[in-house]
């Protein structure tokens, strides 16, 4: 269980800090919004960092008509975290049980 946690911890560091870093490209780059990617990144990394929570907030306070829009996104965004996270749940189980059936397979066969 333990093990889990520090995996999701760590995604979820790199997925919220691979918008932001979008996020700043897109500042520069006329293709990318970049505001918005970096308001994601800080709503992903707000779950595991105080102080991204904390600069939320104070967005919050600022600009509340926009922070309402995103907090619509956000309870979108929070679906499909839950549903990346029962496959991803899925999928480590299945593996697991490949990975037991292997060595059984091969323990049974040596004598």
């Amino acid at each position: 269980m333990q093990m889990k946690s520090k995996v999701k911890l760590i995604v979820t560091h790199i997925v919220g800090w691979v918008f932001i870093l979008v996020g700043i490209a897109g500042l520069v780059l006329p293709i990318l919004q970049g505001i918005l990617f970096i308001l994601v990144g800080l709503f992903i990394l707000s779950s595991v960092s105080p102080w991204a929570s904390n600069l939320l907030h104070k967005v919050r306070k600022r600009f509340p008509r926009v922070m309402n829009q995103v907090d619509l996104a956000k309870s979108k965004a929070s679906k499909v975290q839950h549903r990346i996270s029962v496959r991803f749940d899925r999928a480590m189980s299945m593996a697991r049980k490949a990975h037991t059936q292997v060595f059984k397979r091969k323990s049974t066969h040596v004598i």
